[in-house]
């Protein structure tokens, strides 16, 4: 028998002829795969390794965006930090975005005047609800009668009002880099720049009234610029005041009040109508040359003070009699990192 290997002798023994076909079919074979193999990569036949199919001419690609509150590659989480304010150019200069605590603003990031645009005369009485208004110049005063209106960059000369065609309430008015001028005068009773109910204030550059903001039900107030009141002997003058109501929020603002007379404070929460309830004053910086920097709501509850900056401008301890008076230890109440310019605590007993 015959298998192939070396004989005894040392001569090597020839396979038999029948060996040729199965070698020359067995060859074939594996050159047929190997064509196949390497016809499949050339032509990119799908499957879960293939890379994705390149961009058309003209087209970029770029990953998904984060989902709100994933954070991206850089660090930044989506739906934080500043926001574009209206009408800027993303990819350009914009209108400058107030600092971040514990810098505030000034006029130099509030109102119209910082994004640049060209003002237009605007009816000062507004009746439609949803009406978005831009680059106006309202006056004398602004009536509001309708619903959910939004104004950007623009400036306000007189005072902002709602009436008892809306209840009183200026039903979730928006003001976003909008610049409030009193004239320092007050007509027909009103001595609030802005007021009471259901508003918001991005960006406001508010002076030259009474008063600046008063504070009735549903009012946010953040990254504004309020000071500079004319003088009204006797009125009790405040950047911020309340009479009375709930769900306030006051949030990194520059909240001044000095008048020869004196004023009451810089933010002023009493209950001559009704208690405080539900209010968050956040990363504030307070200066007045009145009694106190801030009058605390006394029986209110769910009043929060936290890490605001009570300021050395008129008095080292921000008031005439010191920063704060009438905060008491009430249901939800919170006294936490407020401070003066020197890093020392300011206590809630003042």
């Amino acid at each position: 028998m015959t298998d192939g290997r070396d004989s005894p002798s040392g001569h090597r023994r020839r396979r038999p002829a029948y060996w040729r076909p199965v070698l020359l079919a067995a060859a074939g074979l594996v050159l047929s795969v190997l064509a196949a193999f390497t016809l499949v990569r050339l032509t990119g036949v799908a499957g879960t390794d293939d890379p994705p199919p390149a961009a058309e001419p003209g087209q970029t690609t770029s990953p998904a965006p984060p989902a709100e509150g994933e954070a991206d590659r850089s660090g930044v989480t989506k739906g934080e930090g500043p926001q574009p304010a209206p009408g800027a150019d993303p990819g350009g200069a914009g209108p400058e975005v107030c600092p971040q605590f514990p810098e505030f603003p000034d006029e130099n990031c509030t109102g119209w005047r910082h994004t640049g645009v060209t003002l237009r005369p605007c009816p000062n009485v507004i009746t439609q609800d949803g009406t978005t208004l831009d680059s106006c110049r309202f006056g004398p005063d602004l009536e509001i009668q309708a619903r959910d209106v939004t104004i950007t960059r623009s400036l306000v000369e007189g005072t902002v009002y709602a009436t008892y065609l809306t209840d009183w309430s200026l039903g979730g008015l928006r003001l976003v880099d909008v610049e409030i001028d009193g004239g320092d005068r007050v007509v027909d009773g009103r001595s609030a720049a802005i007021g009471n109910d259901d508003y918001t204030c991005l960006r406001c550059h508010i002076h030259r009234s009474e008063r600046g903001a008063n504070l009735g039900r549903n009012v946010h107030i953040e990254d504004s610029y309020l000071h500079d009141w004319f003088e009204a002997p006797g009125a009790h003058q405040t950047a911020i005041g309340s009479n009375g109501g709930q769900d306030f929020t006051i949030i990194h603002n520059h909240l001044e009040c000095l008048t020869p007379d004196g004023c009451s404070a810089a933010l002023s929460l009493y209950e001559d109508f009704d208690s405080i309830e539900n209010v968050l004053i956040q990363h504030n910086l307070f200066n007045t040359n009145g009694s106190y920097c801030t009058y605390a709501g006394q029986n209110g509850t769910s009043i929060r003070y936290i890490d605001n900056i009570f300021g050395t401008k008129f008095y080292d301890r921000c008031g005439q009699y010191g920063p704060v008076t009438d905060f008491r230890p009430n249901a939800g109440n919170v006294w936490r990192g407020n401070r003066y310019p020197d890093g020392s605590a300011v206590p809630a007993s003042g």
